[in-house]
């Protein structure tokens, strides 16, 4: 059972560790709330600030670190001596829907419209909630993601045939509890990498494919770390130093441990299957029109993994086709970077207008569009150059990727989602079980 796995330090409720504050306390109530915002992966210039406007609203003075793996948090109040506790935390899952939810709690609180008690007991509520969609959902949601992604990498019939299986497998092994331990989801992106290695090289021996490369990263395309690559770069450019700096790090390690499994699976396929060389070669045999019906398929897919609720779905696709239609209209006429940046520019507005119309979750909009835009694929691209000694092209990749991700982060700061928006009017209640997929 999955109760019965051990939990580690990072996960550990707040309410099992002797002597810390209650959470019906202002106190207890803040703690909580950064550790479930940090869970659920709102970056550290937002985080900081919007606990500055609780802790004011609370009339607490209150300075905050924050970094991947920990929050530090120090209260101030009146003749009081300072207090300070370190939380140990790694983010979570994706989860919009408790991402909004939560942050509605945080606003409700600002705003005088709900008392820490009452916030309290929303968190608890919201923690304890389950999942729109089950997982279920999630594998088959996993391979139409690597479907959608193959064709607009280019692939042909051939290669979405590939990334269909190996999106399946792939999607099989992160959703299944039985590999949902922490040893096994600290190797997870060298294992899902080995296995889309494994089975795109298999399926080139036996059916033969223009590129072994689109449906390998097609299959693993949720698992890449761009998001965290672009968030890192935000956090720096905000002067988030340390968080930025370290969760750049982490997506290093996470490229580092893909191409760790794809060396592997590569050695092993050309003992099996003869030589093995990743190919990059792009055979356009399906019509352009396709490609719009894969960006809506990744959109819906996306919009699921997510937990993003489905009155959702038509902002997503909106934000998704928008970003993909300048990004590569504008890459075309004016470079790849000039591309990234109008691209990330015209997700941000459409989602900073998503959420001033209908409160629409920024990140709900933002996030399917991104894992078209964001420079991930690219690094996995120029780790697997080097992986085949192609030093100069690995290195120019990277360099490409960088820049990409430079303007990235530009075309987001200038669309003003550097920050996240305070409602204008009191967050409508929430009722869960309505569109949950069970």
């Amino acid at each position: 059972m999955a109760d019965d796995l051990p939990i580690s330090i990072a996960e550990r409720r707040l309410d099992n560790v002797p002597n810390y504050p209650d959470r019906h306390e202002p106190v207890g109530f803040m703690l909580r709330l950064v550790k479930a915002l940090h869970t659920y992966g709102v970056p550290s210039y937002e985080l900081e600030q919007l606990m500055a406007n609780v802790a004011d609203q609370l009339e607490y003075g209150l300075q905050t670190t924050v970094v991947p793996t920990s929050i530090t948090m120090t209260f101030i109040q009146d003749e009081d001596k300072p207090r300070t506790y370190v939380i140990r935390s790694n983010a979570g899952e994706v989860n919009v829907d408790k991402l909004s939810r939560t942050i509605d709690v945080a606003y409700a609180v600002i705003n005088g419209e709900m008392t820490t008690e009452q916030g309290a007991r929303e968190l608890t509520d919201i923690s304890n909630s389950e999942p729109l969609h089950n997982r279920y959902w999630m594998i088959f949601c996993f391979m139409l993601v690597s479907v959608a992604i193959s064709r607009i990498f280019g692939g042909g019939v051939e290669e979405i045939i590939t990334a269909s299986v190996t999106g399946l497998v792939v999607g099989v092994f992160v959703n299944i509890e039985g590999f949902r331990t922490e040893t096994v989801a600290n190797l997870m992106p060298a294992l899902a990498a080995f296995l889309a290695t494994m089975i795109s090289f298999g399926f080139n021996y036996w059916f033969g494919l223009s590129s072994t490369y689109i449906p390998v990263v097609s299959g693993i395309i949720v698992l890449i770390p761009g998001m965290m690559l672009t968030i890192a770069m935000a956090e720096l450019a905000t002067q988030n130093l340390v968080s930025g700096t370290a969760r750049l790090l982490g997506s290093g390690v996470i490229f580092i441990q893909m191409i760790f499994g794809v060396s592997i699976g590569t050695q092993i396929a050309a003992a099996l299957f003869g030589d093995a060389d990743i190919t990059t070669s792009i055979d356009h045999q399906l019509p352009s029109w396709t490609v719009w019906i894969a960006i809506t398929a990744s959109s819906w897919a996306l919009m699921m993994l997510f937990q993003t609720r489905s009155r959702h779905f038509l902002w997503i696709l909106a934000g998704a086709c928008a970003s993909f239609f300048v990004s590569r209209w504008v890459g075309e006429h004016l470079g790849l970077a000039s591309g990234a940046f109008f691209g990330a520019l015209t997700i941000g507005v459409i989602a900073n207008i998503a959420y001033r119309i209908k409160q629409v979750p920024t990140a709900a909009v933002m996030m399917p569009g991104f894992i078209i835009l964001v420079p991930g694929s690219v690094g996995f691209k120029s780790l697997t150059e080097l992986l085949e000694h192609d030093i100069i092209g690995g290195l120019e990749t990277a360099f490409n990727m960088s820049i990409v991700g430079i303007s990235l982060i530009t075309g987001l700061l200038v669309s003003s989602i550097a920050t996240l928006p305070k409602p204008k009017i009191k967050p409508a209640p929430i009722e869960v079980d309505e569109e949950r997929n069970d």
